[in-house]
Protein backbone atom coordinates (compact mmCIF):
# COMPACT_ATOMS: atom_id res chain seq x y z
CA UNK A 1 0.00 0.00 0.00
CA UNK A 2 1.70 3.30 -1.04
CA UNK A 3 2.31 6.58 0.73
CA UNK A 4 -0.63 8.51 -1.27
CA UNK A 5 -3.21 5.37 -0.35
CA UNK A 6 -2.91 5.51 2.79
CA UNK A 7 -2.84 9.49 3.26
CA UNK A 8 -6.78 9.50 1.01
CA UNK A 9 -7.43 6.66 3.76
CA UNK A 10 -6.71 8.60 6.65
CA UNK A 11 -8.27 11.84 4.98
CA UNK A 12 -11.40 9.90 3.99
CA UNK A 13 -11.33 8.69 7.80
CA UNK A 14 -11.24 11.89 9.23
CA UNK A 15 -14.00 13.34 6.85
CA UNK A 16 -16.42 10.81 8.24
CA UNK A 17 -15.84 11.76 11.47
CA UNK A 18 -16.24 15.31 10.92
CA UNK A 19 -19.45 14.67 9.08
CA UNK A 20 -20.24 12.80 12.08
CA UNK A 21 -19.43 15.32 14.56
CA UNK A 22 -20.98 17.73 12.33
CA UNK A 23 -24.02 15.92 11.96
CA UNK A 24 -24.53 15.35 15.63
CA UNK A 25 -24.11 18.88 16.66
CA UNK A 26 -26.42 19.86 13.83
CA UNK A 27 -29.48 17.71 15.19
CA UNK A 28 -28.30 18.47 18.97
CA UNK A 29 -28.76 22.68 17.78
CA UNK A 30 -31.93 21.51 16.35
CA UNK A 31 -33.40 19.89 19.17
CA UNK A 32 -32.34 22.52 21.61
CA UNK A 33 -33.38 25.02 19.75
CA UNK A 34 -37.32 23.20 19.22
CA UNK A 35 -37.25 22.40 23.13
CA UNK A 36 -36.63 26.59 23.94
CA UNK A 37 -39.50 27.28 21.27
CA UNK A 38 -41.77 25.00 22.90
CA UNK A 39 -41.00 25.89 26.76
CA UNK A 40 -41.31 29.28 26.18
CA UNK A 41 -44.36 29.39 24.21
CA UNK A 42 -46.54 26.89 26.31
CA UNK A 43 -44.84 26.65 29.79
CA UNK A 44 -44.74 29.95 32.08
CA UNK A 45 -43.33 27.71 35.18
CA UNK A 46 -40.11 28.83 36.97
CA UNK A 47 -39.20 25.63 35.99
CA UNK A 48 -39.24 26.36 32.32
CA UNK A 49 -37.72 29.72 32.75
CA UNK A 50 -34.78 28.38 34.31
CA UNK A 51 -34.41 25.35 31.68
CA UNK A 52 -34.98 27.92 28.97
CA UNK A 53 -32.04 29.92 30.56
CA UNK A 54 -29.77 26.81 30.69
CA UNK A 55 -30.79 25.76 27.01
CA UNK A 56 -30.39 28.81 25.74
CA UNK A 57 -26.30 28.72 26.13
CA UNK A 58 -25.57 25.69 23.97
CA UNK A 59 -27.35 26.98 20.35
CA UNK A 60 -24.59 29.58 19.69
CA UNK A 61 -21.83 27.24 20.20
CA UNK A 62 -23.75 24.49 18.69
CA UNK A 63 -23.91 26.45 15.54
CA UNK A 64 -20.25 27.68 15.80
CA UNK A 65 -18.79 24.23 15.99
CA UNK A 66 -21.44 22.75 13.12
CA UNK A 67 -20.04 25.96 10.74
CA UNK A 68 -16.19 25.34 11.72
CA UNK A 69 -17.04 21.36 10.76
CA UNK A 70 -18.69 21.91 7.62
CA UNK A 71 -15.76 24.39 6.62
CA UNK A 72 -13.32 21.75 6.81
CA UNK A 73 -15.58 19.57 5.09
CA UNK A 74 -15.75 21.76 2.01
CA UNK A 75 -12.15 22.33 2.43
CA UNK A 76 -11.53 18.89 1.97
CA UNK A 77 -13.73 18.38 -0.90
CA UNK A 78 -11.91 21.61 -2.53
CA UNK A 79 -15.68 23.24 -2.76
CA UNK A 80 -14.50 26.54 -1.13
CA UNK A 81 -12.19 29.52 -2.20
CA UNK A 82 -14.21 29.05 -5.41
CA UNK A 83 -16.16 31.32 -7.59
CA UNK A 84 -17.23 29.35 -10.35
CA UNK A 85 -18.99 32.56 -12.06
CA UNK A 86 -15.56 34.57 -11.83
CA UNK A 87 -13.71 31.41 -12.32
CA UNK A 88 -15.24 30.55 -16.00
CA UNK A 89 -14.09 33.94 -16.93
CA UNK A 90 -10.38 32.81 -16.58
CA UNK A 91 -8.35 31.09 -19.06
CA UNK A 92 -7.51 27.36 -17.78
CA UNK A 93 -3.95 28.08 -17.52
CA UNK A 94 -4.79 30.54 -15.16
CA UNK A 95 -7.54 28.75 -12.95
CA UNK A 96 -4.94 26.90 -10.62
CA UNK A 97 -2.56 29.71 -10.04
CA UNK A 98 -5.17 32.20 -9.30
CA UNK A 99 -6.82 29.41 -7.11
CA UNK A 100 -3.11 29.02 -5.41
CA UNK A 101 -3.19 32.93 -4.64
CA UNK A 102 -6.73 32.77 -3.27
CA UNK A 103 -5.51 29.74 -0.86
CA UNK A 104 -2.62 31.70 0.02
CA UNK A 105 -4.45 34.96 0.70
CA UNK A 106 -7.26 33.22 2.78
CA UNK A 107 -4.06 31.36 4.61
CA UNK A 108 -2.54 35.27 5.66
CA UNK A 109 -6.14 36.14 6.74
CA UNK A 110 -6.50 32.73 8.82
CA UNK A 111 -2.82 33.31 10.64
CA UNK A 112 -4.17 37.09 11.50
CA UNK A 113 -7.32 36.03 12.96
CA UNK A 114 -5.70 32.95 14.58
CA UNK A 115 -3.05 35.75 16.44
CA UNK A 116 -6.10 37.05 17.62
CA UNK A 117 -7.91 34.47 18.84
CA UNK A 118 -4.38 33.54 20.80
CA UNK A 119 -4.03 37.05 22.15
CA UNK A 120 -8.39 36.64 23.18
CA UNK A 121 -7.06 33.30 25.48
CA UNK A 122 -3.88 35.34 26.50
CA UNK A 123 -5.97 38.16 27.90
CA UNK A 124 -9.35 36.43 28.67
CA UNK A 125 -9.08 32.68 29.15
CA UNK A 126 -12.02 30.42 28.30
CA UNK A 127 -11.97 26.74 27.96
CA UNK A 128 -14.24 26.54 25.29
CA UNK A 129 -12.40 28.43 23.03
CA UNK A 130 -9.43 27.08 24.23
CA UNK A 131 -10.39 22.83 23.93
CA UNK A 132 -13.24 23.27 21.62
CA UNK A 133 -13.17 25.97 18.46
CA UNK A 134 -9.44 26.30 18.89
CA UNK A 135 -8.47 22.78 17.85
CA UNK A 136 -11.86 22.89 15.09
CA UNK A 137 -9.58 26.04 13.95
CA UNK A 138 -6.68 24.41 13.74
CA UNK A 139 -7.96 22.07 11.67
CA UNK A 140 -9.44 24.16 9.21
CA UNK A 141 -5.65 26.04 8.89
CA UNK A 142 -4.23 22.74 8.14
CA UNK A 143 -6.67 22.08 5.44
CA UNK A 144 -6.19 25.59 3.67
CA UNK A 145 -2.02 25.08 4.35
CA UNK A 146 -2.42 22.21 2.54
CA UNK A 147 -4.70 23.66 -0.40
CA UNK A 148 -2.11 26.34 -0.41
CA UNK A 149 0.87 24.34 -0.83
CA UNK A 150 0.15 21.58 -2.79
CA UNK A 151 1.53 21.05 -6.22
CA UNK A 152 -0.45 22.21 -9.12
Amino acid sequence: MGVASEQQGWLRTLSRAELLLAGVAFVLLLACSLCIILLRGFFAGAWSVRTVEVLSQFPPHLMLVSALLGGSLALSRGSVLRIEALNSFLPSKAQKPVGRSVALFALLLYCGFLFLVLRYLTVDFRAVVAFLYLPLFVLLGVKLAILAIRPL
